[in-house]
Parts: C-alpha cells; structure tokens; sequence
C-alpha cells in the first residue's frame, strides 16, 4: 500500500491519528478462507487524507484511485509469499470523517499462496 500511493500503511489506528500526520491508509482483515493451495482474504482498506483545499491537491478519492491503479489484479511475488491476484471489489464514495479529514473505503479480494 505505503509503496503504491506514498502514504503511509497501519493496522492499528492510534486515536488521535486525524491531527497528523496525513494522509494515512488503514488496513484490516474482514475475512478469509483456505482453498487447496492458496488462500482467499477479503481486505478493508480505508484511505485518509485532508480535504484538498485547493487545485492539484490530492484527496482520499484520488489517492484510493492511486491504489486501485497499482493493486488490480497484479501478481506479486513477497517475503510472505506469492500473489495470485488482487481484485478491487467495491471503492467507495468519499465521506466526511472529522474536521477537514475525509475517507475513502476500498475492499479487496487478495488470493495467494503463503510461504509454510
């Protein structure tokens, strides 16, 4: 995530991560099952960011578009193991979060082989 769109990645939000800094994308497992050989998660991944204020000032909707570019069914060879594919199933509208912070949802259908 961090080296598709240049924003930092977390699993665990801190509460007060709205003051800064931002833009944050958060990721979370909501599911996952075993096949044969590989595996299949579904992956939540909401992108945070300041609502751009001015022209060329990138927001959550454009760097969740940055993501969707970079993760859309590419295979991916890692420490961990071995992509097969990446589908985008759902990204969401943007919505407001808190103060200037707004949010875009993205979720994901990650099917690989994890190294044993």
């Amino acid at each position: 995530m961090t080296e598709a769109t240049g924003v930092p990645t977390t699993r665990v939000l801190d509460p007060s991560f709205t003051s800064g800094p931002m833009p944050l994308v958060h990721v979370s497992l909501v599911s996952s099952a075993l096949g044969d050989i590989d595996r299949t998660s579904t992956v939540a991944v909401d992108v945070y960011a300041v609502t751009p204020s001015a022209r060329g000032e990138a927001g959550a909707q454009a760097l969740a578009e940055l993501l969707v570019d970079a993760v859309d069914d590419k295979p991916l060879a890692s420490s961990e193991g071995y992509v097969d594919a990446v589908t985008v199933t759902q990204v969401g509208g943007v919505r407001p979060y808190f103060e200037t912070v707004e949010v875009v949802p993205v979720t994901l259908d990650i099917t690989y082989r994890p190294r044993h």
